[in-house]
């Protein structure tokens, strides 16, 4: 059997399985019947939560399968059984424990953490609801490093300082050139302008309640969506009108919806769940499920919207014969005006190995800016992550508040005054706000080469337009995505696409579990409405440098993974007039 398929899912998360594990797997494809994707994604989960992210090994694949054959079973049984005629009513008791059930949890790759009472997290704002599940992919990197972030807490491993790959280029962009870039800084007095774009941020600047939206004014927000979406689909299509999803019709007509999954069918999203949720003037809001047996390729996933070709014959399933996705927007048009090359660095958090706080990886890459000097610096958090073992436990010689204000100063009292820094927030940082859009850091003494944006944004430096986000969007996507496409297509290539065709940095909905999105805010801050010259998507998933639809998108992962460092970016952008072009690499700090 060819291992191709499996090797690509395992190396999209950076894990390199020997050939006699690739067999094991292939094995349990065939035993349960599942897509290589499905087998990945499963490990993922259950490798997070039970195995601190250890590699897949033939030892190790003995227990995966038992957890695998269990979850799987537990889908069937959901899928197979009728739905009881009498409803179920749940006490206050029953709540808790559900909340609390491991199980559960693990069916979403989510590792239950009982953290202390003085690791509890608190909100930015009081009465703010807690959110218990913090998931995502557990991380162990232990360190040796300098202790002026936290002087009490001794390094715990060697392994980041006694590593032998640093600064090696692991990523080049134009693919096979083999030019060695000159980093040496042409023009040492020039500051580039860097703006804003978009919406100006005094909302998320302002106290507000997050997290409060009305389930009307909710329903609005993903109303309007879809028909903005359906307006440049009917363009694009040629029609005037969309007809009623749920219409017993045997020829065939266009409609328009937002793609669901049905819970009846199993907690994710997989061919026999496939619902379309119409609009309230076109479908009443009324959800069809959707057949898709005859389609030869399709991308879904929750919260996307689409326009589907088909007949619903019977007036309770549309048989989808083709599908519209809304048009993606060409480069963004503009005047670039900078002289020589502009020279970017661009890392992401966390920069501390999540059982301890001493910063090494951070220090490392301050180091590397102050040696190349670029003219722009963009630092994506989380800086203070809420997965960190010592603020989980609640082990700080500081409060939350005071332990980023080191980093802070850290960071602009040791960065060269001739570097602009962007710093930019994450809803993981523990003494900030855990809510996405996330606001800017408010810094009263910042200095003026450093600036603070939200998360996520979009800037104008000298015309080049760079958006950015801190948030894993496209391991969120990765884990709800279902798809048929040709063997050899580009799974990353397709993620970040959707993000162009939805026009959101986060399209997905509902979110991933340990996000909390402010739907109404996200409507103003959260549209991608057109292609920029540069996104920047820092991700678990392993890094890369491509060109989408004439985007170049860069995935630098983060500067801390595994036990060791992580990796960076550095870029450099000419231009002239509304050309860019961009050379890029990605290097390991």
């Amino acid at each position: 059997m060819d291992h191709g398929d499996l090797l690509n899912e395992f190396e999209d998360f950076g894990l390199t399985p020997n050939q006699k594990v690739l067999i094991k797997c292939s094995e349990l494809l065939k035993k349960y019947d599942i897509s290589a994707d499905t087998l990945v994604n499963h490990w993922i989960g259950f490798a997070a939560t039970k195995l601190n992210n250890e590699a897949p090994s033939l030892e190790n694949l003995v227990v995966f399968e038992s957890d695998l054959s269990k979850e799987l079973s537990a889908k069937t049984k959901v899928k197979s059984e009728p739905l009881s005629e009498s409803p179920v009513i749940h006490s206050i008791t029953t709540i808790n424990q559900i909340a609390e059930d491991d199980e559960l949890l693990v069916g979403y790759g989510t590792p239950a953490r009982k953290s202390s009472v003085g690791a509890k997290r608190t909100s930015g704002l009081e009465g703010t609801p807690q959110n218990k599940r913090l998931a995502g992919l557990g991380q162990a990197y232990p360190v040796h490093s300098p202790s002026v972030f936290s002087p009490s807490t001794p390094g715990t491993s060697s392994k980041f300082s006694t590593r032998s790959n640093s600064g090696e280029i692991v990523a080049k962009y134009p693919t096979g050139d083999t030019t060695v870039l000159d980093w040496t800084r042409s023009n040492e007095k020039w500051e580039p302008n860097i703006q804003l774009h978009g919406t100006a941020e005094s909302r998320l600047t302002t106290k507000y309640n997050y997290m409060f939206s009305r389930l009307t004014d909710k329903f609005d927000v993903l109303e309007e969506q879809i028909n903005y979406m359906g307006d440049l689909m009917k363009e694009k299509l040629g029609i005037e009108e969309f007809e009623s999803s749920h219409i017993l019709k045997s020829d065939t007509f266009h409609t328009v919806g937002r793609i669901c999954c049905d819970a009846t069918s199993g907690s994710r999203l997989n061919t026999s769940s496939i619902l379309l949720e119409g609009t309230r003037n076109i479908s009443s809001g009324q959800s069809v499920p959707l057949d898709v047996s005859q389609l030869k390729e399709f991308s879904f996933f929750p919260g996307q919207v689409v326009a589907v070709e088909g007949s619903n014959p019977t007036g309770k399933k549309m048989v989808v014969t083709s599908v519209t996705t809304p048009p993606i927007n060409s480069v963004f048009k503009t005047d670039v005006s900078f002289e020589g090359p502009l020279n970017v660095m661009v890392a992401c958090g966390p920069f501390t190995p999540s059982d301890d706080l001493e910063f090494a990886p951070l220090v490392e890459f301050i180091q590397q800016i102050n040696t190349i000097l670029p003219h722009l610096v963009i630092i994506m958090g989380p800086f203070l992550d809420v997965k960190n073992k010592k603020v989980e436990s609640g082990e700080l010689d500081h409060t939350y508040q005071e332990q980023f204000d080191i980093i802070m100063i850290e960071l602009q009292t040791k960065i060269s005054n001739s570097v602009q820094v962007c710093v930019i927030p994450s809803w993981r940082d523990v003494h900030y706000r855990a809510v996405y859009p996330t606001p800017p850091f408010q810094q009263e003494n910042k200095l003026p080469n450093f600036h603070f944006y939200s998360d996520p944004c979009v800037l104008n430096v000298e015309g080049v337009f760079i958006a950015l986000t801190s948030t894993d969007i496209l391991f969120h996507l990765s884990k709800e995505e279902i798809s048929v496409a040709p063997p050899g297509s580009d799974r990353m290539g397709r993620l970040v696409s959707h993000l162009f065709s939805q026009q959101s940095f986060y399209p997905l909905n509902p979110p991933a579990e340990e996000m909390s999105v402010d739907l109404e805010h996200a409507d103003d801050y959260c549209k991608l409405t057109f292609t920029p010259h540069l996104l920047l998507v820092p991700s678990d998933i392993r890094f890369f440098i491509k060109n989408v639809n004439g985007c170049v998108v860069i995935n630098t992962e983060r500067a801390v993974k595994g036990i060791s460092g992580g990796t960076y970016s550095r870029l450099q952008i000419t231009g002239e007039g509304s050309s860019v072009q961009v050379k890029a690499e990605v290097v390991r700090i």
